[in-house]
Protein backbone atom coordinates (compact mmCIF):
# COMPACT_ATOMS: atom_id res chain seq x y z
CA UNK A 1 0.00 0.00 0.00
CA UNK A 2 0.90 3.57 -0.08
CA UNK A 3 0.83 4.56 3.04
CA UNK A 4 4.46 5.81 4.72
CA UNK A 5 5.41 3.55 7.63
CA UNK A 6 7.61 4.30 10.29
CA UNK A 7 9.91 2.30 13.60
CA UNK A 8 10.44 3.37 16.64
CA UNK A 9 11.57 2.15 19.90
CA UNK A 10 11.57 3.43 22.82
CA UNK A 11 14.09 3.03 26.45
CA UNK A 12 12.27 4.32 29.19
CA UNK A 13 14.64 5.53 31.69
CA UNK A 14 18.05 4.90 30.00
CA UNK A 15 21.28 4.95 31.12
CA UNK A 16 21.98 8.74 29.89
CA UNK A 17 19.22 10.14 33.00
CA UNK A 18 16.99 10.90 30.51
CA UNK A 19 13.41 10.87 32.30
CA UNK A 20 10.23 9.93 30.81
CA UNK A 21 7.71 13.02 30.20
CA UNK A 22 5.08 13.69 33.11
CA UNK A 23 1.46 14.66 31.89
CA UNK A 24 2.20 18.00 33.84
CA UNK A 25 4.66 18.90 31.15
CA UNK A 26 1.27 19.49 28.95
CA UNK A 27 -0.46 20.88 31.43
CA UNK A 28 -2.43 17.75 32.87
CA UNK A 29 -1.98 14.64 35.49
CA UNK A 30 -1.49 11.38 35.48
CA UNK A 31 -4.33 8.79 35.40
CA UNK A 32 -6.34 8.58 38.65
CA UNK A 33 -6.91 4.58 38.07
CA UNK A 34 -4.95 2.00 36.46
CA UNK A 35 -6.18 0.08 33.47
CA UNK A 36 -5.02 -2.87 31.55
CA UNK A 37 -3.57 -1.15 27.82
CA UNK A 38 -3.27 2.12 29.02
CA UNK A 39 -1.22 4.83 26.69
CA UNK A 40 0.85 6.46 29.67
CA UNK A 41 4.24 5.68 28.05
CA UNK A 42 3.29 6.17 24.79
CA UNK A 43 2.09 10.13 25.43
CA UNK A 44 4.54 12.43 23.99
CA UNK A 45 4.43 10.60 20.49
CA UNK A 46 0.48 10.44 20.38
CA UNK A 47 0.24 14.07 21.71
CA UNK A 48 2.93 14.98 19.01
CA UNK A 49 0.98 13.21 16.24
CA UNK A 50 -2.34 15.08 16.86
CA UNK A 51 -4.07 17.45 14.49
CA UNK A 52 -3.56 21.02 15.66
CA UNK A 53 -6.42 22.76 17.46
CA UNK A 54 -9.01 20.22 16.96
CA UNK A 55 -12.48 22.20 18.13
CA UNK A 56 -13.73 18.68 19.66
CA UNK A 57 -11.84 15.73 21.42
CA UNK A 58 -13.23 12.72 21.51
CA UNK A 59 -11.80 9.30 23.46
CA UNK A 60 -13.66 6.65 22.66
CA UNK A 61 -12.01 3.86 23.98
CA UNK A 62 -11.47 5.57 27.46
CA UNK A 63 -10.11 3.54 29.64
CA UNK A 64 -7.75 4.82 32.54
CA UNK A 65 -7.89 7.98 30.17
CA UNK A 66 -4.32 8.95 30.10
CA UNK A 67 -4.78 11.40 26.81
CA UNK A 68 -7.95 12.83 28.42
CA UNK A 69 -5.77 13.44 31.44
CA UNK A 70 -2.55 14.47 29.78
CA UNK A 71 -4.27 18.23 29.71
CA UNK A 72 -5.89 20.31 27.46
CA UNK A 73 -6.95 18.84 23.79
CA UNK A 74 -10.13 20.66 22.09
CA UNK A 75 -12.67 23.19 23.61
CA UNK A 76 -14.82 20.61 24.37
CA UNK A 77 -13.39 17.09 25.11
CA UNK A 78 -15.82 13.84 25.25
CA UNK A 79 -14.29 10.91 27.21
CA UNK A 80 -16.45 7.51 26.58
CA UNK A 81 -16.22 3.94 27.84
CA UNK A 82 -18.68 1.09 27.02
CA UNK A 83 -17.62 -0.41 30.78
CA UNK A 84 -20.32 1.03 33.48
CA UNK A 85 -18.19 0.56 36.30
CA UNK A 86 -15.33 2.51 34.71
CA UNK A 87 -17.40 5.30 33.50
CA UNK A 88 -19.26 5.24 37.29
CA UNK A 89 -15.88 5.70 39.20
CA UNK A 90 -15.33 8.74 36.56
CA UNK A 91 -18.51 10.48 37.07
CA UNK A 92 -18.75 9.82 40.79
CA UNK A 93 -15.01 11.37 40.64
CA UNK A 94 -15.83 14.73 38.62
CA UNK A 95 -19.27 15.13 40.87
CA UNK A 96 -18.53 13.39 44.31
CA UNK A 97 -14.44 13.51 44.66
CA UNK A 98 -14.88 14.17 48.34
CA UNK A 99 -17.14 11.48 49.12
CA UNK A 100 -15.41 8.99 47.56
CA UNK A 101 -11.81 10.17 48.39
CA UNK A 102 -13.58 10.02 52.11
CA UNK A 103 -14.72 6.39 51.92
CA UNK A 104 -11.19 5.31 50.79
CA UNK A 105 -9.27 6.98 52.77
CA UNK A 106 -11.10 6.45 56.00
CA UNK A 107 -11.73 9.93 57.20
CA UNK A 108 -15.38 9.22 57.92
CA UNK A 109 -16.96 5.36 59.29
CA UNK A 110 -19.49 3.51 57.45
CA UNK A 111 -22.27 5.49 59.73
CA UNK A 112 -21.12 8.85 57.84
CA UNK A 113 -19.53 10.04 61.43
CA UNK A 114 -16.30 11.51 61.87
CA UNK A 115 -13.33 8.88 62.09
CA UNK A 116 -10.94 9.31 65.63
CA UNK A 117 -7.85 8.81 63.51
CA UNK A 118 -8.18 11.13 60.68
CA UNK A 119 -5.03 10.64 59.03
CA UNK A 120 -5.38 6.37 58.88
CA UNK A 121 -3.53 5.40 56.59
CA UNK A 122 -5.21 4.64 53.01
CA UNK A 123 -6.86 1.02 53.45
CA UNK A 124 -2.95 -0.13 52.94
CA UNK A 125 -3.69 -2.60 49.69
CA UNK A 126 -4.23 -5.19 52.88
CA UNK A 127 -5.67 -8.61 51.30
CA UNK A 128 -8.57 -8.59 53.53
CA UNK A 129 -10.05 -5.29 52.07
CA UNK A 130 -9.00 -6.69 48.48
CA UNK A 131 -11.85 -9.83 49.66
CA UNK A 132 -14.62 -7.21 51.30
CA UNK A 133 -14.64 -5.48 48.42
CA UNK A 134 -14.24 -8.17 45.28
CA UNK A 135 -17.01 -10.09 47.46
CA UNK A 136 -19.72 -6.94 47.32
CA UNK A 137 -18.75 -6.04 43.83
CA UNK A 138 -18.98 -9.49 42.19
CA UNK A 139 -21.38 -10.89 43.88
CA UNK A 140 -23.73 -8.15 45.19
CA UNK A 141 -26.30 -7.96 42.82
CA UNK A 142 -26.84 -11.50 43.74
CA UNK A 143 -28.11 -11.81 47.49
CA UNK A 144 -27.87 -15.72 46.93
CA UNK A 145 -24.48 -15.75 45.22
CA UNK A 146 -23.36 -12.70 47.91
CA UNK A 147 -24.78 -15.73 50.70
CA UNK A 148 -23.07 -18.43 49.18
CA UNK A 149 -19.41 -16.78 49.15
CA UNK A 150 -19.94 -15.38 52.89
CA UNK A 151 -20.80 -19.18 54.21
CA UNK A 152 -17.57 -20.22 51.60
CA UNK A 153 -15.71 -18.12 53.47
CA UNK A 154 -16.55 -19.41 56.87
CA UNK A 155 -16.52 -22.75 55.77
CA UNK A 156 -12.65 -22.53 54.83
CA UNK A 157 -11.74 -21.88 58.41
CA UNK A 158 -9.83 -24.80 59.98
CA UNK A 159 -8.01 -23.40 63.40
CA UNK A 160 -9.44 -21.50 66.00
CA UNK A 161 -7.99 -18.26 64.94
CA UNK A 162 -8.48 -19.03 61.52
CA UNK A 163 -12.74 -19.22 62.67
CA UNK A 164 -12.33 -15.66 64.43
CA UNK A 165 -10.99 -14.15 61.48
CA UNK A 166 -13.23 -15.90 59.01
CA UNK A 167 -16.11 -14.66 61.42
CA UNK A 168 -14.82 -11.05 61.13
CA UNK A 169 -14.11 -11.02 57.54
CA UNK A 170 -17.82 -11.75 57.26
CA UNK A 171 -19.12 -9.45 59.08
CA UNK A 172 -16.70 -6.65 57.21
CA UNK A 173 -18.70 -7.97 53.99
CA UNK A 174 -22.13 -7.99 55.59
CA UNK A 175 -21.13 -4.28 56.49
CA UNK A 176 -20.10 -2.90 52.99
CA UNK A 177 -22.99 -4.54 50.96
CA UNK A 178 -25.63 -3.16 53.83
CA UNK A 179 -23.36 0.83 52.73
CA UNK A 180 -23.77 0.08 49.08
CA UNK A 181 -27.17 -0.45 49.21
CA UNK A 182 -27.77 2.73 50.80
CA UNK A 183 -25.60 4.16 48.14
CA UNK A 184 -24.89 1.77 45.05
CA UNK A 185 -23.03 4.35 43.55
CA UNK A 186 -20.67 5.73 45.30
CA UNK A 187 -19.83 2.37 46.80
CA UNK A 188 -19.53 0.98 43.33
CA UNK A 189 -16.87 3.42 42.82
CA UNK A 190 -15.26 3.04 45.87
CA UNK A 191 -14.91 -1.22 45.62
CA UNK A 192 -13.99 -0.43 41.77
CA UNK A 193 -11.31 1.66 42.58
CA UNK A 194 -10.02 -0.81 45.53
CA UNK A 195 -9.96 -3.59 42.57
CA UNK A 196 -8.32 -1.79 40.20
CA UNK A 197 -5.53 -0.38 42.39
CA UNK A 198 -4.71 -3.01 44.06
CA UNK A 199 -4.54 -5.92 41.65
CA UNK A 200 -1.77 -7.65 39.75
CA UNK A 201 -1.86 -5.99 36.28
CA UNK A 202 -5.04 -3.94 37.28
CA UNK A 203 -7.10 -7.15 36.34
CA UNK A 204 -9.29 -6.77 39.30
CA UNK A 205 -8.85 -10.31 40.06
CA UNK A 206 -6.03 -11.60 41.62
CA UNK A 207 -4.74 -9.40 44.63
CA UNK A 208 -1.30 -7.77 44.10
CA UNK A 209 1.41 -7.42 46.53
CA UNK A 210 2.41 -4.00 46.07
CA UNK A 211 2.57 -0.65 48.15
CA UNK A 212 0.15 1.90 47.71
CA UNK A 213 0.96 5.74 49.22
CA UNK A 214 -1.87 7.47 50.36
CA UNK A 215 -0.85 10.75 49.88
CA UNK A 216 0.15 9.96 46.48
CA UNK A 217 -3.87 8.29 46.11
CA UNK A 218 -4.96 11.41 47.18
CA UNK A 219 -2.97 13.86 45.04
CA UNK A 220 -4.12 11.64 41.60
CA UNK A 221 -7.74 11.66 42.76
CA UNK A 222 -8.09 15.44 43.15
CA UNK A 223 -6.06 16.18 40.46
CA UNK A 224 -7.93 13.55 37.97
CA UNK A 225 -11.19 15.85 39.90
CA UNK A 226 -9.89 19.00 38.66
CA UNK A 227 -9.15 17.76 35.04
CA UNK A 228 -12.78 16.11 34.57
CA UNK A 229 -14.55 19.24 35.37
CA UNK A 230 -14.07 20.35 31.91
CA UNK A 231 -14.92 16.92 30.22
CA UNK A 232 -18.20 15.44 29.41
CA UNK A 233 -18.43 11.69 30.67
CA UNK A 234 -20.03 9.39 28.12
CA UNK A 235 -21.17 5.83 28.62
CA UNK A 236 -22.66 4.26 24.59
CA UNK A 237 -21.60 1.86 22.30
CA UNK A 238 -18.65 3.20 20.08
CA UNK A 239 -20.22 3.36 16.55
CA UNK A 240 -23.09 5.01 17.61
CA UNK A 241 -20.53 7.70 20.09
CA UNK A 242 -18.69 8.37 16.64
CA UNK A 243 -21.31 8.30 13.99
CA UNK A 244 -23.03 11.21 16.22
CA UNK A 245 -20.00 13.12 17.16
CA UNK A 246 -18.14 12.96 13.53
CA UNK A 247 -18.12 16.20 11.80
CA UNK A 248 -14.97 18.17 10.37
CA UNK A 249 -13.26 19.43 13.18
CA UNK A 250 -13.76 16.37 15.36
CA UNK A 251 -10.64 14.77 16.44
CA UNK A 252 -11.27 10.96 17.49
CA UNK A 253 -8.73 8.83 19.06
CA UNK A 254 -9.74 5.34 19.19
CA UNK A 255 -7.55 3.23 21.75
CA UNK A 256 -9.71 -0.36 21.33
CA UNK A 257 -9.39 -3.65 22.66
CA UNK A 258 -6.42 -5.00 21.13
CA UNK A 259 -6.91 -8.10 18.49
CA UNK A 260 -6.46 -11.56 20.24
CA UNK A 261 -6.76 -9.80 23.92
CA UNK A 262 -10.36 -8.64 23.91
CA UNK A 263 -11.04 -10.95 26.94
CA UNK A 264 -8.27 -9.13 29.25
CA UNK A 265 -11.83 -6.66 29.79
CA UNK A 266 -14.19 -7.53 32.68
CA UNK A 267 -17.77 -6.07 32.48
CA UNK A 268 -18.02 -5.87 28.58
CA UNK A 269 -19.50 -7.69 26.00
CA UNK A 270 -16.27 -8.90 23.68
CA UNK A 271 -14.81 -6.96 21.23
CA UNK A 272 -14.76 -9.87 18.36
CA UNK A 273 -13.59 -9.83 14.62
CA UNK A 274 -17.07 -8.34 13.39
CA UNK A 275 -16.69 -5.47 16.04
CA UNK A 276 -13.23 -4.72 14.64
CA UNK A 277 -14.25 -4.87 11.32
CA UNK A 278 -17.30 -2.83 12.24
CA UNK A 279 -15.28 0.02 13.61
CA UNK A 280 -12.99 0.18 10.66
CA UNK A 281 -16.17 0.34 8.13
CA UNK A 282 -17.12 3.37 10.48
CA UNK A 283 -13.77 4.85 10.47
CA UNK A 284 -12.92 4.92 7.04
CA UNK A 285 -15.70 7.23 6.03
CA UNK A 286 -15.41 9.62 8.96
CA UNK A 287 -15.30 13.37 7.92
CA UNK A 288 -13.25 13.45 11.44
CA UNK A 289 -9.52 13.13 11.78
CA UNK A 290 -8.91 9.72 13.50
CA UNK A 291 -5.79 7.86 15.53
CA UNK A 292 -5.78 4.56 16.64
CA UNK A 293 -3.92 2.12 18.34
CA UNK A 294 -3.98 -1.22 17.75
CA UNK A 295 -1.19 -4.19 18.33
CA UNK A 296 0.77 -5.22 15.21
CA UNK A 297 -0.39 -7.96 13.86
CA UNK A 298 -1.38 -9.33 10.38
CA UNK A 299 -4.99 -8.84 11.21
CA UNK A 300 -5.03 -5.62 11.76
CA UNK A 301 -2.53 -4.49 9.16
CA UNK A 302 -4.90 -6.12 6.17
CA UNK A 303 -7.71 -4.28 7.99
CA UNK A 304 -6.62 -1.22 7.48
CA UNK A 305 -5.45 -1.62 3.79
CA UNK A 306 -6.51 1.34 2.04
CA UNK A 307 -3.93 4.14 1.10
CA UNK A 308 -5.80 6.69 3.40
CA UNK A 309 -4.34 5.20 6.32
CA UNK A 310 -0.88 6.36 7.83
CA UNK A 311 0.82 3.89 9.35
CA UNK A 312 3.16 4.42 11.94
CA UNK A 313 4.84 1.24 13.99
CA UNK A 314 5.76 1.50 17.86
CA UNK A 315 8.05 -0.97 20.11
CA UNK A 316 7.81 0.12 24.06
CA UNK A 317 8.03 -1.91 26.82
CA UNK A 318 5.91 -4.72 27.43
CA UNK A 319 5.12 -3.85 31.05
CA UNK A 320 2.88 -7.00 30.98
CA UNK A 321 6.47 -9.32 31.15
CA UNK A 322 9.24 -6.65 32.09
CA UNK A 323 9.76 -8.26 35.61
CA UNK A 324 10.30 -11.73 33.86
CA UNK A 325 12.17 -10.29 30.99
CA UNK A 326 13.92 -7.28 31.25
CA UNK A 327 14.00 -5.46 27.62
CA UNK A 328 11.18 -6.78 26.24
CA UNK A 329 9.23 -4.73 23.72
CA UNK A 330 5.92 -4.68 22.64
CA UNK A 331 4.82 -3.98 19.05
CA UNK A 332 1.59 -1.74 17.86
CA UNK A 333 0.30 0.51 15.16
CA UNK A 334 -0.48 4.09 15.32
CA UNK A 335 -3.12 4.19 12.54
CA UNK A 336 -4.62 7.89 11.12
CA UNK A 337 -6.51 9.14 8.16
CA UNK A 338 -4.43 12.64 7.94
CA UNK A 339 -0.04 12.87 7.66
CA UNK A 340 1.12 11.63 11.14
CA UNK A 341 4.98 11.96 9.50
CA UNK A 342 4.56 15.52 8.92
CA UNK A 343 3.41 16.54 12.19
CA UNK A 344 6.23 13.72 13.84
CA UNK A 345 8.90 15.08 11.58
CA UNK A 346 8.31 18.67 12.19
CA UNK A 347 5.54 19.10 14.56
CA UNK A 348 6.03 21.72 17.19
CA UNK A 349 3.90 20.62 20.55
CA UNK A 350 6.59 19.55 22.75
CA UNK A 351 10.36 19.89 22.84
CA UNK A 352 10.62 16.73 24.46
CA UNK A 353 12.20 14.75 21.11
CA UNK A 354 15.29 17.96 20.07
CA UNK A 355 17.23 16.26 22.89
CA UNK A 356 17.45 13.06 20.87
CA UNK A 357 18.41 12.08 17.07
CA UNK A 358 15.41 11.75 14.88
CA UNK A 359 16.13 8.62 13.10
CA UNK A 360 18.79 6.59 12.66
CA UNK A 361 20.35 4.46 10.11
CA UNK A 362 18.09 1.44 10.86
CA UNK A 363 15.28 3.75 11.09
CA UNK A 364 15.06 3.92 15.24
CA UNK A 365 13.75 6.62 17.06
CA UNK A 366 15.68 5.50 20.62
CA UNK A 367 13.95 8.47 23.87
Amino acid sequence: MAAKRLFLFFVIGNDDGKEKMSNQHYGGCDPPIPWIGGKSVLIPVIRRIMPDYPKKYVEVFGGGGALTFSGKIAPIQIYNDFNQHLVNFMRTLKSRADELISRLTGVYNADGSLSDDLIRAYFLNARDQFIISSKVFYHGEDFDDYYEQIKKIINSAQTHDEKLHKLWLAGEIIKEYDDRTKDPRLWDAVNFYILMKCSYSATGTSWAIKPVNYESVINLLNGAFRMLQSVIIEHKDCIDLIKFHDAPGTFFYCDPPYYMAEDLYNGVPLFGDEKHKQLHDTLLNCESKVLLSYNDCKFIDELYCEDKWYKMRVARPNSMILHNEPGALYNEFLIANYDIFSLYNNGVQTTFFNDYEPIDNEGRIVL
